[in-house]
């Protein structure tokens, strides 16, 4: 490896250049609405190819055709069809070097309500099917020279919010399966990170609160308004792109500030109480 003290300081890249991704093939997982589809558009926007997944294969061919990609459909909780998935995208693109996957949903329960299926359903498709990308996705790119992996956490795997005990679980073990994973396959030039969004405006969240709901979460937002997709799709590009080469292992907290109180707060109880301490 290169000492960084041989490199000119005063090289100067070409920053725009870094941010194209022009001749490269990215598989956006979960691609069919929402936070998604918006992925799918940044990434061809940027020159990738795509493919667009999605459950439903009608919406990921959908997507696919609006921004002239490849549609297909997979079950990403079953290894079989995660191994099945990036090998069709490997033939159809030539090479893959990124895979953006946005897979989750929160299945709303108590701790004391949730029944073992839910429990299981829950690691399914929160935690397992992360895993598996990047156990199978990792594994073809690392052949390659490299790549990026982006998965999508959540606030809740780091704030406790109601109902979501489980969910919040699922996803602060998928943020540190992200950390762990990065350290495992640096070496490898295989990059794997995260955004962790707060309250986006996807249609399954627009179809779970009302306009008061939406009202009292950009009150207690410091920048005074909720997310859109776009705003995710936003940091997934940077992460696949030239701009993100030297991050891995990292959870990008995308929320508006929300939880930033929250970690305030919690900090100033923690000095109050550690100085109550000092002086006993």
């Amino acid at each position: 490896m290169a000492d960084p003290a041989d490199r000119d300081p005063d090289s100067v890249p070409d920053y725009m250049a870094l941010a194209r991704l022009g001749g490269q093939g990215h598989v956006v997982i979960g691609a069919g609405r929402g936070i998604g589809r918006q992925c799918a558009h940044a990434l061809s926007q940027a020159g990738a190819r795509v493919v667009c997944v999605d459950m439903d294969l009608s919406r990921a061919k959908t997507v696919a055709a609006e921004l002239n990609g490849v549609a297909m459909s997979a079950d990403v909780t079953k290894r079989a069809e995660v191994e099945r998935l990036i090998d069709q995208a490997r033939r159809e693109l030539g090479r893959i070097d990124g895979i953006v996957n946005i897979v989750g949903a929160s299945l709303g329960s108590t701790v004391l309500d949730a029944t073992d299926e839910l429990i299981d359903r829950n690691l399914d498709i929160n935690l397992r099917h992360a895993i598996l990308t990047v156990q199978v996705g990792a594994r073809l790119m690392a052949e390659n020279g490299g790549g990026c992996v982006t998965l999508v956490g959540s606030i809740a795997g780091i704030s406790a919010l109601p109902k979501q005990a489980l969910y919040g679980a699922a996803k602060a073990a998928l943020h540190h399966f992200v950390r762990s994973s990065a350290a495992e396959l640096g070496h490898l030039g295989v990059r794997v990170n995260a955004v962790a969004p707060g309250y986006v405006r996807t249609p399954r969240m627009l179809d779970r609160f009302d306009d008061d709901k939406w009202d009292e979460i950009e009150d207690a937002t410091p920048l005074q308004r909720s997310g859109v997709p776009s705003d995710i799709a936003s940091v997934a590009l940077f992460l696949a792109s030239g701009w993100g080469s030297f991050l891995t292992g990292q959870v990008i907290l995308a929320d508006g500030g929300l939880t930033a109180p929250i970690r305030a707060m919690r900090a100033s109880s923690a000095a109050q109480i550690s100085g109550r301490l000092l002086n006993t």
